[in-house]
């Protein structure tokens, strides 16, 4: 136990109020210490505070440092995730979604999207997206899109949307293309071995996130792994496809190997079944069809009275459904033709295909054209019915044309040909239809024969010339242009209008070379005629719409003449331009860019006029002679509102109109109190020749009214 004496509290208590009253009194010097020590003591606190602040930046240094160590941590761990997945065999959609849920854990990515680039460069697929706006991507041409815009540039991409804005206020990024506006967006490209093949993005459409420098610095990082997983997956997948393949064809050697034996047996059947039938339809083919026909013409020479008919069938607009969907889709078009043709006949009537899209059914006991002709109805009716093929409903028709067996008959490529020729007039007539052949269709095809050459001798010794017909002003006469007319100066028969020999030149295939050397002849009268304020019509044909290269050889030829490209006018109609619409429009296109003037011939009289005006660069409407002709003759409503309606929307879209076939004055003064500009017909001037027009002093002037 402790000696030690135990105070009570307020013993000391007392004893120092004691000890103070027996100390003597402080100065007032001895209580304030500070006075000498004041300078020291803020000088420790000044050390002691910036002491202080040291450690404070020191430690906020340091715990930064520990969070880009975090993160550096965070980023390699993700790194070697994304890394992993290029040796997963998880499906393609866990895949990307791995890869999403990798890229959140580093930055927010509410709305994520990989896009990347067909082999080909020519489209962009979206393999996985997620956004939170609900838009969906799909398969798309490369375009002007944001994604688009970033695989262009090669580099990560921060933007926000007044960037954006910018961007599409330039032409960079097309509005429609780029969707929903994003608040922030970022996007960083996938770089592979032969360049970008993709970009991966993120975007905001919240006004409170708002990517940073960093955000782009981790997406960066991340692409690169991203891309580098991407194509070892492809080259793992090529690879497994590749051995998949190898496999199959080991598998099918092995199989054929053990056919081997069982094929040669059958080789000479399979060979002569081949030989005489169809591989895709399965339906006799040219060389069995001959053989069938042959044996049935003998047999007529034997027994006169055994008449038989031979069908020609081709499907109508075949061309269409094999280059529009598919040599695949026509080749099952075909199939389930040739198998309806088969429900139609019965034996020992057979259907072969001949070749293409023509087939040709042979009646060996139909001594009757109304057999033949009951036949052909019952193909049509059964085509009648609606085709499914590939997802889509098609409706398939065929023409038809029948020749019946006859005495004059001596071969088989004689019937052939009258079958033909029957089927050529079908189609000619507007398809989906038959013909029964005779005599008038022959005279018929000799007579194109016969035209044929004689047009092909007119070109050689130049017997074509340029007509031209003034376009006047109604107001005053004035002539503001001329259109060129071919005609022909046949040696025999006078001078020839273009109907009675162009249905024969497009039938022949001369159509082309007849109007490229009329075009010759208008543009080298052109220059003296027109003077410097007038406009050359020229009329082009269907045909040249397949040729890519008119536009420049049409400039080429005027330029040699001396005419001004803002000189020349084409014309064309309604019926040309539905041949092959987006031919037409990349040809007028191009005229039009050229300063060439595009006017719509017969305007009225096709089947989608409105449609035309606003799709093809149109300047000029030329209002057909059969709405002008009833001007005048009494109340005739129709024609009148008609024109009037023409007029209107010429005046609301800023197009010339020209009202053709004008041939008397009164319609000229019913055209000019409704507002009508410009006409064209009898009443100002018939076709004539450019010597014609100077001569008369008309070629730089005026036409008087009823010449």
């Amino acid at each position: 136990m402790s000696h030690e004496r135990r105070t009570n509290p307020s013993d000391s208590t007392e004893m120092t109020e004691a000890g103070a009253a027996e100390r003597p009194q402080a100065s007032a010097q001895d209580l304030d210490p500070a006075s000498e020590r004041n300078p020291e003591r803020e000088a420790l606190e000044r050390q002691v505070a910036e002491r202080t602040r040291e450690l404070a930046r020191a430690n906020a240094r340091l715990r930064e440092q520990v969070r880009e160590s975090e993160r550096a941590v965070h980023l390699q761990a993700t790194l070697y995730r994304i890394a992993a997945l290029g040796h997963g065999q998880d499906g393609n959609e866990a895949f990307y979604r791995s890869i999403h849920q990798a890229v959140g854990e580093l930055l927010n990515a509410e709305s994520f999207c990989i896009a990347l680039v067909s082999d080909d460069g020519q489209w962009l697929d979206f393999p996985y997206y997620v956004d939170s706006s609900g838009a969906e991507l799909v398969r798309r041409p490369m375009g002007r899109g944001m994604s688009e815009y970033a695989i262009r540039c090669a580099q990560t991409l921060r933007l926000e949307a007044e960037a954006i804005n910018a961007l599409i206020a330039r032409g960079e990024v097309d509005a429609a293309t780029y969707g929903t506006p994003a608040v922030s967006w970022l996007g960083a490209p996938l770089m592979g071995a032969r360049g970008v093949m993709g970009v991966v993005v993120v975007q905001s459409y919240r006004s409170d996130l708002h990517y940073t420098r960093q955000d782009a610095e981790l997406l960066t990082f991340v692409s690169y792994q991203i891309a580098n997983t991407l194509q070892r997956r492809q080259q793992a997948e090529a690879l497994q496809i590749l051995n998949a393949q190898l496999e199959q064809r080991v598998q099918e050697r092995t199989r054929e190997l053990r056919r081997q034996i069982v094929v040669r047996e059958r080789a000479q059947k399979q060979l002569k079944h081949q030989v005489m039938h169809d591989s895709l339809t399965g339906l006799p083919n040219r060389l069995y069809l001959r053989e069938r026909l042959e044996r049935a013409l003998g047999a007529q020479k034997l027994d006169p009275a055994r008449g038989f008919a031979l069908l020609y069938l081709d499907v109508d607009r075949f061309k269409l459904f094999n280059d529009g969907l598919g040599h695949g889709v026509g080749d099952e078009v075909l199939r389930i033709v040739s198998a309806r043709m088969a429900d139609c006949v019965r034996a020992p009537d057979i259907v072969g295909r001949l070749s293409g899209d023509e087939f040709a059914v042979l009646l060996e006991d139909c001594p009757q054209p109304a057999s033949a002709c009951l036949v052909a109805e019952r193909i049509q009716a059964r085509m009648a019915e609606t085709i499914e093929v590939g997802g889509r409903q098609l409706h398939v028709s065929v023409s038809i044309g029948i020749a019946m067996s006859r005495q004059a008959y001596q071969t088989v490529d004689q019937l052939l040909h009258d079958a033909d020729t029957a089927l050529y007039r079908a189609k000619a007539a507007g398809r989906q239809r038959f013909v029964l052949f005779d005599e008038t269709l022959h005279a018929s095809a000799m007579n194109v024969l016969d035209l044929e050459q004689q047009m092909r001798d007119a070109l050689e010794k130049e017997q074509f010339a340029s007509y031209f017909q003034p376009i006047v002003r109604l107001a005053d006469g004035g002539v503001t242009g001329y259109e060129a007319l071919i005609r022909w100066r046949h040696p025999e028969r006078g001078v020839l209008g273009p109907g009675q020999f162009l249905p024969a030149a497009e039938e022949t295939g001369l159509i082309e070379t007849i109007d490229w050397h009329m075009y010759r002849l208008a543009c080298q009268a052109a220059p003296e005629l027109l003077g410097r304020d007038k406009i050359l019509n020229i009329n082009i044909s269907p045909c040249h719409f397949h040729s890519r290269n008119f536009p420049r050889r049409l400039l080429d030829l005027a330029a040699w003449a001396g005419v001004a490209a803002d000189q020349l006018c084409v014309e064309v109609t309604e019926s040309s331009l539905l041949s092959d619409p987006d031919a037409a429009a990349e040809i007028l296109g191009s005229l039009h860019e050229a300063g060439v003037r595009i006017a719509l011939d017969d305007f009225g009289t096709g089947y989608s006029s409105l449609s035309h005006v606003h799709r093809f660069p149109l300047r000029t409407l030329k209002i057909d002679r059969s709405f002008i002709e009833p001007l005048g003759l009494g109340p005739q409503q129709r024609s009148t509102a008609i024109v009037s309606a023409v007029l209107s929307l010429a005046c609301s879209l800023s197009l010339d109109v020209v009202a053709e076939g004008v041939e008397t004055a009164v319609q000229r003064d019913v055209l000019l109190s409704m507002g009508c500009v410009h006409a064209q017909g009898f009443l100002f001037g018939r076709p004539a020749s450019a010597g014609h027009w100077l001569s008369s002093g008309q070629g730089g002037g005026a036409v008087p009214a009823g010449e």
